[in-house]
This record gives structure tokens, C-alpha cells and sequence, in this order.
């Protein structure tokens, strides 16, 4: 069967689903199912239609998906609501010892704290590096999940007479590896930038965790 008509036989069957306007499925070269992306409207919270997506292709084509792949956008007479929160920052800390910088970073989400810490050498990058990793460790215990990002690389860079903090992180996914770009001036505090620029990172990706 092509892979154009078992995305459409598998959106057709989604369509059926109570609440689901419309539905995407994207395959890979093999013919899994690496992304879904569901419009739905405000009748059914978005982790039931979650679960009915994974029921329904389970029980017609004996497909499991995980729930990371399924994005849910769900309309009200507002217009079109993506159902998720974003996180924010609750509090950074470094601690300087000798040779040694310590991060502890804090992210919210709807009212519930995250916190992550890591260590690493006392130096310029080294500090940097040890407040992302944290942030990505609080990351990590917000989604339930280990082993999701992780830093590549951080610059701190001027541009236009404004310092900005570059980074890349990996995102290991279902479908793959990719690389995910943020940036933030260095308004206050570079540390803080770094915390920032990780989340510019990563929010985009989050939905498929939460």
C-alpha cells in the first residue's frame, strides 16, 4: 500500500473519532507513523482524544503510537487553542567552589515546580553549560521522561551591541534526532539568558510530552 494512502485511510478512520475535525498522519520512508496532529474541537479534553487516537489505531490496524507523536489543537469560537502550558522560570542559582560551578534552576508549570541541578568546571562556558543542563534536568522531571534534550553547544555572542546567548540542544524523538535552536539578549543576567535561551529551545517540542 503507498504510504500517501495509508496516511489517508489512517486520517479517515481519526476523522470518525467523536470531537476530531480534522487529523494529519505523517509516515517515515518504512511506513510508520512518526508524527499525528489532530484538530479537534472544545467538547473533549485533549488527553482523551489522546487516548481514543491510540485505541483506534490499535484496535483497526494493530498500530501502537506513542502519545508523545500526537498534537492536539482544539477550536472555540475564539478561534484555533493549542493545549499546552508553556514553562516559566521560578528561580536560578549558581554556586561558585574553587574549580567547581553548581546550577540549581526551578521551572513552573501550571502552578507546579520542577527543579534540576548539575555541576561542572568554573569557567566562562563551564558556568553556562552547567545552568542549561540544569534547566534541562528540571526539564526532564517536568516530562516525566530522561534522555529527551541535551546541550550541544552555547556561545555567548554580541550582536548589535546587545550579548545574546546562542545554544543548540538535541532532541532524541521517536522520529528521530534533531537540533533545536534558541537565543536570548542578556537583559539582567547571563545565567538567567541561559535559562531563557534553553526554553526558546525546547517549548516548541514540549507539546509532545505533556
Amino acid at each position: 500500500m503507498a504510504q500517501s494512502q495509508k496516511s489517508e485511510e489512517y486520517q479517515a478512520l481519526l476523522n470518525r473519532l467523536p470531537g476530531v475535525v480534522s487529523s494529519k498522519v505523517l509516515l517515515d520512508d518504512s511506513g510508520q507513523v512518526t508524527e499525528i496532529h489532530i484538530l479537534a474541537d472544545m467538547g473533549r479534553g485533549a488527553k482523551q482524544i489522546v487516548r481514543d487516537v491510540q485505541s483506534a489505531l490499535l484496535t483497526k490496524y494493530d498500530i501502537s503510537v506513542d502519545h508523545k507523536i500526537i498534537s492536539i489543537a482544539q477550536v472555540d469560537e475564539g478561534g484555533i487553542q493549542i493545549r499546552h502550558s508553556r514553562l516559566v522560570i521560578g528561580r536560578v542559582d549558581l554556586q561558585i567552589e574553587q574549580g567547581k560551578a553548581q546550577a540549581g534552576v526551578v521551572l513552573i508549570k501550571d502552578g507546579e515546580t520542577f527543579e534540576g541541578t548539575a555541576v561542572g568546571g568554573n569557567s566562562v562556558q563551564g558556568r553556562l553549560r552547567v545552568v542549561v543542563e540544569a534547566t534541562l534536568t528540571a526539564i526532564h522531571k517536568c516530562i516525566g521522561s530522561d534522555f529527551v534534550f541535551a546541550l550541544s553547544d552555547i556561545a555567548r555572542v554580541n550582536l548589535a551591541g546587545q550579548y545574546t546567548i546562542l545554544l543548540t540542544v538535541l532532541h532524541y524523538a521517536g522520529y528521530g534526532t534533531e537540533y533545536l535552536s534558541g537565543s536570548s539578549i542578556v537583559k539582567d543576567d547571563e545565567y538567567m539568558a541561559a535559562v531563557r535561551a534553553t526554553l526558546d529551545a525546547v517549548n516548541r517540542r514540549l507539546s509532545q510530552y505533556f
